[in-house]
């Protein structure tokens, strides 16, 4: 368990993101030299993927929107500007 800093977590937070999702590592997050947050790997059995698309429930119903997912990360893209 390694501990940081939330300026260095922020600065480096997708070396963080890749070393916890890769390599199991586990932070401790500090501010002001004490701990506030932990950073761990999320267990496979801790994710339903079938449950993925109920994240977006109030569109679940909808019979134009076939895959809610795809269509709120389009919905972003387009509205930050990438898309």
């Amino acid at each position: 368990m390694q501990t940081m800093s939330v300026k260095d977590v922020r600065n480096n937070f997708a070396d963080v993101l890749d070393k916890v999702a890769v390599a199991g590592n586990t932070f401790v997050v500090t501010k002001f030299g004490k701990p506030r947050a932990m950073i761990v790997p999320v267990k496979n059995k801790m994710i339903d993927k079938s449950g993925i698309d109920e994240t977006f429930g109030a569109w679940k119903d909808r019979k134009d929107i076939k895959d809610t997912a795809k269509w709120a990360r389009e919905l972003r893209e387009k509205i930050s500007g990438r898309g």
